[in-house]
């Protein structure tokens, strides 16, 4: 199981929006997608639950981290939520009272959340494939657990010159992903900053040459090293309204569908860089074989059908087939 932390200490920047639509992407993939909410305002919570997205497990985030859990307990499925339940703030903070420094860190490591955390994990990965925890926007205990045991973190931003000062503390902080990285979890990757909700205004336009004289090189960024950014688009919030993927929306939706192309293609690079395209391509062939079966058995069964009505069905197979197809 791969686990991506979305994170950054600010609200206010799509993070949870970014952690359900690539949720549900990465689901429609085929992949087995747990998402974890640690924020207690519950917002990932509701979104996965409307419209029944995503099946709640059988305990909450508070329960998981402060209480012993049975594997057998928690009613897995292919798509899942650890929900928030709002007592997990209180809750962190009453059991780790410690300042941010290196000898902090380690103790922060041993106490009853972050080894509940780390079992939960440990148990979880044999039920799925992919794991998007979406973070509170503050650089706290919670985040600085996730960090300890993720594989991949991501950042998304907004295009703004006072960002600078957030995006450097992010990164280089006491608490940040690169200290971690170096203290207690190197085999974490930063996938970068992601640029999010972006407008083509010059106030924008000036932010992101800032930003980039002076974090630059960790931007996210596409395979011709360009920046790669998600347009602010009322498709993008009218999909999150509704509990529905992008992609759903986009089969009816124009506007959806231009915004659905750009979207993709950076979950696409996320999954990538997360090493999960080979993983992504073998379900692709399993369901291709399916469909194929599938239509061989309905060519057997219909065998001595008119002509006209075998062709039909063969009509209909062929276009379930290139849908797959279309999915990788």
């Amino acid at each position: 199981m791969k686990t991506l932390l979305i994170s950054i200490n600010k609200g206010g920047v799509g993070k949870t929006t970014l952690v359900s639509q690539l949720g549900r992407y990465a689901h429609q993939l085929g992949l087995r997608t747990l998402l974890i909410d640690l924020d207690d305002q519950g917002n990932l919570t509701r979104s996965l639950e409307r419209q029944g997205s995503a099946t709640r497990l059988r305990r909450t985030v508070t329960e998981i981290l402060f209480e012993p859990v049975n594997d057998a307990d928690l009613g897995y499925t292919a798509f899942s939520i650890l929900a928030a339940d709002g007592g997990l703030t209180k809750a962190v903070v009453e059991t780790s009272q410690l300042k941010a420094t290196h000898q902090g860190v380690e103790r922060e490591r041993a106490t009853i959340a972050h080894q509940h955390f780390a079992e939960f994990l440990k148990q979880a990965s044999a039920h799925y494939d992919l794991c998007l925890i979406d973070g509170p926007p503050a650089l706290d205990v919670r985040v600085m657990m996730a960090l300890a045991l993720a594989d991949y973190a991501l950042c998304p931003i907004q295009l703004a010159q006072e960002s600078i000062e957030g995006m450097s503390h992010t990164l280089n902080g006491p608490r940040g992903i690169l200290r971690i990285k170096g203290t207690v979890n190197n085999r974490l990757e930063f996938l970068g900053f992601l640029p999010n909700m972006v407008e083509s205004t010059v106030r924008q336009k000036e932010a992101l040459l800032q930003l980039g004289e002076k974090l630059g090189h960790h931007f996210l960024r596409d395979d011709e090293g360009r920046v790669v950014l998600i347009p602010l688009r009322q498709s993008i919030r009218d999909a999150q309204g509704q509990g529905i993927s992008l992609a759903a929306l986009a089969k009816t939706n124009t506007q959806a569908r231009d915004t659905w192309g750009k979207v993709r293609r950076i979950f696409d690079q996320v999954l990538d860089r997360m090493e999960l395209r080979s993983k992504i391509e073998a379900i692709h062939e399993q369901r291709l074989e399916a469909l194929r079966i599938e239509k061989a058995q309905q060519r057997l069964a219909r065998i001595c059908e008119p002509e006209s009505a075998l062709q039909d069905d063969l009509a209909v197979m062929d276009e379930a087939v290139r849908e797959e197809a279309s999915h990788v």
